[in-house]
C-alpha cells in the first residue's frame, strides 16, 4: 500500500504516464548494468558487490529520465539514448586498448583518433550491440503501445511545477544513501583512490559509473599544489634506494640514436616460426660484441601509449593514472635525458623524428618541453612504401629518410653533439602489410592476428637492419650510442585469448615485454632479469656519462646489482621473481605510480627547482 501511494506521489499523471517512464527508466538501467558487466569481465566483479554500484546507476538513470517525467520531452529522452550509446561504446573500447576510461579533456580531441581509427576499431566486439539494439527495442516498444495508440496522446500533461519539485525530491531521497557513504569515506576523491590504490582502473568506473570518472577527472585538474602533497613524494623519495649503479668509468659516446620501435615485442626474436627467422636482422644484431641486451622490459604505458613510453624512457616516471600526461600537463617540468645530454654537451642538438602529425598526442608541444629543438614530422617526409589502414609511411622507408636527413645534416650537425629519437609506426594494430612487402608468410592455422604481427615484426626487422648496416658506415658511428626499444606491447586483450589457442601458445609470450638493445655499447652484456621501461632512463644516463644529472628517476639502472629481478605492470601486477625481496621494496614499487602521478600533476619537480615551464614555441617544428 505504501508503495503504491509513493509512486502516486511522485509520479501523479496517470497509469499510461507511469508506463512509459518505466520503460525509458529500465533501458537505462540495463543499459548501465550492462555496460558494468563489459568492464568487470576484463578486470574483476567487485564493483556487484557493492551497494554503490546499484544505488548510483538508479541515481543516473533517474536524472536522465528529468526531461521525459517533468516536460514529457521523449525527443529529447531518444537523444539521451543514442549519446549514451556511443560513450559506453567508444569508453569499452578504449578501456580494451589503454586499461582506463577516456579521459575528460581527450573529448576535445576527436580529431587525433583519425590516426587510431583503426587500433580502436580492432577493440569493438558484438557484444557492444547490445546498446543500440536495446535503444531501437526500446524505441519498437514505444512505438506500439504509446505512440500509435490515440488515446496515448491525449494523456494529461504533467503539472510541470509539482512535478519537477516531487521528482527532484525523489532524485534527492535516493542521493542521500550514497552520499552518506562517500561522506564517510571522507569525499569522493578519497573514496575513488581508494579503488585505485586496489585495483588501479579494473573496477572503480561501475562503481560510480562513467560519470563518476569524468568527474574525478575534473576535481583532480583543479586542486593545488599543497604542503601535504609535497610531503607525500618527499617521504616517498627519501625511502627510494639511491642509484648505486657499478658501472665502469668509460668515454663516453657523444652522439646518441634512439629507434622507439612501435608495439615491437621480445618474444618475435632469436624466434623461428614454420622454419623462417622472425627478426633475422636483430637476431644478427645480438650477435654482436658490443651489444647489451635486456629481453624482459615490462611495458608500462598507460592512457598516453607511445607518448607514454616517451615520458618512461625518457624522464624516468611512469604514465599518469588518466590520460595522456602530454595533452593534460604539457607546462610541468619534466627533466630528461635530452636536457642532461644538452646540459654536458653545450653545442648539442635534438631531434625527434616521426611520420605523424604534430598534434598527435600533443607532441609539438611536449617535444621542446622534453628537451628537443626540433620535432620532424609528416610533412617532412615523402609519401613512399604506404603500410597500414592509414596508408602511412613504412618502417623502411621512414629509416631511410632518416637516414638521408641525417647525411644532408638536416638532423646532425657536424659541429657539435647530436640527440636523435625515431619513432616507427608501421607495428600499430592491425598489422596490416602489403602483400609486395611481406618476406615471411605463415600458413593459416596459426591465428590471424598472430600471422600478421608477426609478418609485421618482420618487416620492421628488415628497415631497422637496414638503418643499423648504413649507418654503420658513417664515420660518426663509432662515437654513436644507438638504442632499440619496444615502445609498448602489441596484443593487448587478444593475449590471452593467443595464450590459449592450440597453436599460437607454443609462439607468443603471456608476458608483455618489450625488448631493449644496445649498440656500441663499451661491452657485451645480457640483462636476463625483469626490468620496466622506467629504468631505461637511469641506464641510459649511466651509458652516457650522464649520472651527474641531478634528477635519477623513480627506476634503477641495470648496472645496479641491488637491482631487484620484477617490476610493476600498469595494473599494480607484480612481474617478476620477488622471492627475497622485503615487502617494503614491494610496496615502495606499487607506490611509485601514484607518486608519479602526484609529481606530474603538481609539477613538484618545477616548484621544487622554482621553475615553470612555459608552453614552449614551436620553433622549426614541421
Amino acid at each position: 500500500m505504501w508503495f503504491s501511494k509513493g509512486i502516486n506521489f511522485f509520479f501523479p499523471n496517470g497509469t499510461e504516464s507511469r508506463k512509459l517512464i518505466g520503460l525509458f527508466f529500465v533501458f537505462l538501467f540495463l543499459k548501465f548494468m550492462w555496460f558494468n558487466l563489459l568492464w568487470c569481465m576484463l578486470s574483476t566483479f567487485t564493483p556487484f558487490s557493492k551497494v554503490e554500484t546499484y544505488l548510483d546507476t538508479i541515481l543516473v538513470s533517474l536524472f536522465l529520465l528529468l526531461p521525459l517525467v517533468c516536460f514529457r520531452a521523449v525527443k529529447t529522452t531518444w537523444v539521451i539514448f543514442f549519446i549514451l550509446d556511443g560513450l559506453f561504446i567508444s569508453n569499452l573500447m578504449y578501456f580494451r586498448t589503454y586499461f582506463t576510461a577516456i579521459p575528460l579533456d581527450s573529448y576535445l580531441l576527436v580529431g587525433n583518433l583519425s590516426d587510431f581509427a583503426s587500433s580502436v576499431l580492432d577493440s569493438w566486439r558484438m557484444v557492444d550491440l547490445f546498446f543500440p539494439l536495446s535503444t531501437v527495442a526500446a524505441g519498437v516498444l514505444w512505438w506500439r503501445n504509446f505512440y500509435r495508440k490515440p488515446e496515448n496522446k491525449t494523456v494529461e500533461q504533467p503539472k510541470r511545477g509539482r512535478t519537477f519539485v516531487r521528482y527532484i525530491a525523489l532524485v534527492c531521497l535516493i542521493a542521500l544513501v550514497p552520499a552518506i557513504r562517500l561522506w564517510s569515506q571522507n569525499g569522493f576523491k578519497v573514496a575513488y583512490e581508494r579503488l585505485q590504490d586496489a585495483y588501479l582502473h579494473t573496477c572503480n568506473i561501475p562503481m560510480y559509473t562513467i560519470f563518476g570518472s569524468l568527474y574525478y577527472d575534473y576535481t583532480c585538474d583543479h586542486i593545488v599544489y599543497t604542503e601535504e602533497i609535497k610531503d607525500r613524494i618527499d617521504s616517498w623519495l627519501a625511502r627510494k634506494t639511491d642509484c648505486k649503479s657499478v658501472f665502469p668509468q668509460v668515454y663516453s659516446k657523444d652522439n646518441c640514436i634512439i629507434i622507439l620501435a612501435e608495439s615491437l615485442e621480445s618474444w618475435v626474436l632469436e624466434k623461428t616460426v614454420e622454419g623462417q627467422e622472425i627478426t633475422p636482422n636483430l637476431n644478427k644484431i645480438l650477435r654482436d660484441s658490443s651489444v647489451i641486451y635486456a629481453p624482459h622490459v615490462l611495458s608500462q604505458v598507460k592512457g598516453g601509449r607511445s607518448i607514454d613510453a616517451q615520458l618512461l624512457m625518457g624522464t624516468g616516471l611512469l604514465p599518469i593514472q588518466s590520460g595522456p600526461y602530454s595533452i593534460k600537463f604539457p607546462e610541468s617540468y619534466y627533466p630528461s635525458v635530452v636536457k642532461a645530454f644538452k646540459g654536458k654537451h653545450k653545442n648539442a642538438k635534438a631531434y625527434s623524428l616521426t611520420i605523424d602529425k604534430p598534434m598527435v598526442w600533443n607532441q609539438c608541444i611536449i617535444a621542446p618541453v622534453l628537451g628537443f629543438d626540433s620535432l620532424v614530422s609528416k610533412t617532412c617526409f615523402i609519401q613512399e612504401e604506404p603500410v597500414g589502414s592509414r596508408k602511412q609511411v613504412g618502417d623502411r622507408a621512414f629509416l631511410r629518410q632518416c637516414l638521408e636527413k641525417m647525411k644532408n645534416n638536416e638532423v646532425w650537425d657536424d659541429s657539435g653533439n647530436t640527440f636523435l629519437q625515431c619513432i616507427t609506426y608501421s607495428g600499430h594494430n592491425p598489422f596490416i602489410l602489403p602483400d609486395s612487402l611481406k618476406r615471411v608468410s605463415f600458413s593459416p592455422d596459426i591465428p590471424e592476428v598472430l600471422n600478421n604481427y608477426m609478418t609485421m615484426a618482420n618487416y620492421t626487422d628488415r628497415a631497422i637492419g637496414e638503418f643499423i648496416s648504413r649507418i654503420k658506415a658513417d664515420k660518426r658511428f663509432d662515437n654513436t650510442l644507438v638504442m632499440i626499444m619496444g615502445d609498448h606491447e602489441a596484443l593487448g586483450t587478444v593475449r590471452k585469448e593467443l595464450c590459449n589457442d592450440p597453436v599460437g601458445k607454443n609462439i607468443v609470450s603471456d608476458k608483455a615485454f618489450v625488448p631493449l638493445i644496445i649498440l656500441n655499447a663499451p661491452f657485451n652484456m645480457y640483462y636476463g632479469k625483469v626490468m620496466g621501461q622506467v629504468d631505461v632512463y637511469p641506464t641510459l644516463l649511466d651509458l652516457l656519462g650522464l649520472n651527474d644529472y641531478w634528477w635519477k628517476g623513480l627506476g634503477e639502472s641495470i648496472f645496479n646489482p641491488q637491482k631487484p629481478d620484477f617490476d610493476v605492470d600498469p595494473q599494480l601486477n607484480i612481474v617478476g621473481d620477488t622471492a627475497g625481496v622485503p615487502e617494503e621494496t614491494i610496496r615502495m614499487l606499487k607506490k611509485s605510480w601514484e607518486i608519479s602521478d602526484l609529481i606530474i600533476r603538481y609539477d613538484y619537480l618545477g616548484h621544487k627547482l622554482n621553475v615553470k615551464e612555459e608552453p614552449a614555441k614551436v620553433v622549426g617544428m614541421k
